[in-house]
Formats: C-alpha cells, sequence, structure tokens
C-alpha cells in the first residue's frame, strides 16, 4: 500500500468519524501544550541556575540553626473554643464515690468540654457526660480527662470527645 492510498483510507474514515476525529485532535494538542509547559518549568528550576543565588555565610547559617518556635496550647487548638452561660451536667465514671457526679461546661469545642467539678479526676480517666436539660432520648457522651486543674474552690477537667457527637448534642452543651 502506497503512502497515498493510506492518507485517502485515513481522510475517509476522519470523514466518517468527525466528532471523534476532532476530540482526539484536541486531545493531542493539549498533551503536546502540557509537554511544553513542563520543558520550560524544568529549565526555570535549573539547579546550576539555583546553586548561583546570592547567600551570604550568615543567612546560610541561620538556616542550618533555625528551629521553630514552641507553640502554646491555644496556638495547637484544631477547633474554635466557645465560652458561654455555664451548663449543668450529670457525669458518670468510676472515680466518684456514687459513680455519678454533676458539674458545669464553662467552656466548649467540636473537639471536647472543659468542666467545673467539686473532686479531682486523674487525666487519662474516661467520663461520661449528659446535659442536665437534655430531653430522654439523648444518651451519655464519653469524654476522654486530658488536665485537672484546681481553681479556687472547684476543679477545672479539660476533656476531649472520645468521638465527636453529632451537632444536636453538642448543642446541648451551649
Amino acid at each position: 500500500m502506497l503512502f497515498a492510498e493510506m492518507f485517502d483510507a485515513a481522510r475517509t474514515w476522519a470523514g466518517g468519524h468527525l466528532p471523534l476525529t476532532v476530540g482526539g485532535g484536541v486531545a493531542l494538542l493539549v498533551l503536546v501544550l502540557l509537554a511544553a509547559s513542563a520543558v520550560l518549568r524544568r529549565r526555570e528550576l535549573d539547579p546550576a541556575k539555583l546553586a548561583t543565588t546570592n547567600t551570604n555565610a550568615v543567612t546560610g547559617e541561620k538556616a542550618l540553626s533555625w528551629t521553630p518556635t514552641e507553640q502554646s496550647y491555644a496556638d495547637r487548638r484544631g477547633a474554635v473554643r466557645r465560652e458561654g452561660q455555664p451548663v449543668r451536667v450529670l457525669l458518670a465514671s468510676t472515680t466518684f464515690r456514687n459513680g455519678t457526679g454533676d458539674g458545669y461546661v464553662i467552656d466548649r469545642s467540636t473537639g471536647g468540654l472543659k468542666l467545673a467539678i467539686q473532686s479531682a479526676v486523674p487525666p487519662g480517666t474516661t467520663v461520661q457526660v449528659r446535659a442536665l436539660d437534655a430531653p430522654d432520648t439523648i444518651g451519655f457522651v464519653t469524654v476522654i480527662v486530658r488536665s485537672c486543674r484546681k481553681n479556687d474552690d472547684y476543679y477545672e477537667l479539660g476533656c476531649e470527645f472520645d468521638k465527636t457527637p453529632p451537632w444536636n448534642v453538642l448543642l446541648l452543651f451551649g
């Protein structure tokens, strides 16, 4: 088969399959443009050009000895803390005398609660919390005590949700 015959057969086929031919041509054009763009970017990021930038000994030394500053606990917080009116809660844990206790939510976020209670609870303890005004259909929410701090005549517990409860349950805590 000669080249002219193959070209004529391809032209006849392309005429009968016009949408496929146009789509293939556009795809080919996009691939060529992407390849050309990649080649241009590689030339811009040539390591030989990057090595010749002006850096003095002081900035090079600072770059080698740089360490990030220590972040405070508030800066590491993953969820926004919301204060508001204290909400009375019922607590259940084996660390309480009767197995239950009460307290107040004084600070809340989607990650956990800050509770004010009468007795200390060791960090790492699992506590069940339920808003006192919650409907009977709403059960307890499991929190893990992460910190316990004495504040005047009560203890502040920093608690993290074991599993973030649904939004309607979160709203019951204020």
